[in-house]
């Protein structure tokens, strides 16, 4: 036993943990075990083994995860409104998003029911106002669904796994999680929205036109995100998103980074 010790000590010491063959690594350490860190931005449950984690790595340095998108969406929170966070991860970004302001309610959606339990925590740990809602929003009205489940082998982050719904009869059950579709225009909003930020890897427009009738109505600046190799896969392209831009009678009014965008009513 203390041999184990020595060695897994070793590893997290030296950060080799990934250097270790697959089914080692997996018998020595639990990748999903989490760890409350205490950081300049708020108090987070994170996973403590999963050191390629971008997301995860950047709340521990004392950093916020896309920065500029937060600066951005800062300049349109106003007090007493709603934040869509759709894709909200472990929660850094609604926990923030939740205080920059006065009776500030953010709405945080998540997909991955791994993710979500990590978000639960965090929302609670740091007192924030946030309503959590674990659902695939997009474009479907409420059904039941299957997707695969977050895998951090494939992105260097379990935030960063595109939706893939899959048929129960063909796959494997042990990668796929059942939920629940949601549209944002299902939803009843009893404030003003003074912002909706969504993230989730090449599923945006499936988002935004669920959200049609409400942009409609309430004239929120949006954030989005647009990354080609994921839009390819549900078979968007750029032009996808600025004729949809258009439809609603908005424009891009900056690009924010090298993935997302700032779009404002014209």
């Amino acid at each position: 036993m203390r041999v184990f010790h020595i060695i897994k000590n070793f590893f997290i010491t030296k950060r080799y943990l990934y250097f270790l063959p697959r089914n080692l690594r997996l018998k020595i350490f639990n990748l999903k075990k989490l760890k409350l860190y205490k950081t300049v931005t708020g108090n987070y449950y994170l996973p403590q083994f999963a050191l390629k984690d971008l997301i995860r790595n950047e709340i521990i340095d004392n950093k916020i995860f896309d920065k500029k998108v937060y600066e951005t969406a800062i300049k349109y929170v106003k007090d007493d409104t709603i934040v869509l966070d759709v894709g909200a991860n472990f929660g850094q970004l609604s926990v923030l998003l939740s205080k920059c302001k006065k009776n500030v309610e953010v709405y945080s959606f998540e997909a991955s029911k791994y993710l979500f339990e990590i978000l639960k925590k965090n929302i609670q740990v740091n007192n924030a106002n946030v309503k959590l809602f674990y659902n695939l929003v997009g474009n479907e009205h409420e059904q039941e669904l299957f997707i695969k489940k977050s895998n951090i082998s494939r992105f260097n982050t379990y935030g960063s796994n595109m939706i893939e719904k899959v048929d129960i009869k063909n796959d494997n059950n042990s990668n796929i999680e059942k939920i629940n579709s949601i549209k944002i225009d299902d939803i009843i909003f009893e404030k003003k929205i003074s912002l909706m930020k969504i993230d989730v890897q090449g599923y945006d427009l499936e988002v935004l036109k669920g959200s049609k009738k409400t942009i409609v109505k309430q004239q929120m600046p949006i954030i989005f995100e647009y990354e080609e190799d994921f839009a390819k896969y549900f078979n968007y392209t750029f032009k996808s998103f600025e004729n949809f831009i258009d439809e609603i009678n908005y424009e891009i009014s900056i690009q924010i980074d090298k993935s997302n965008y700032l779009i404002l009513p014209k």
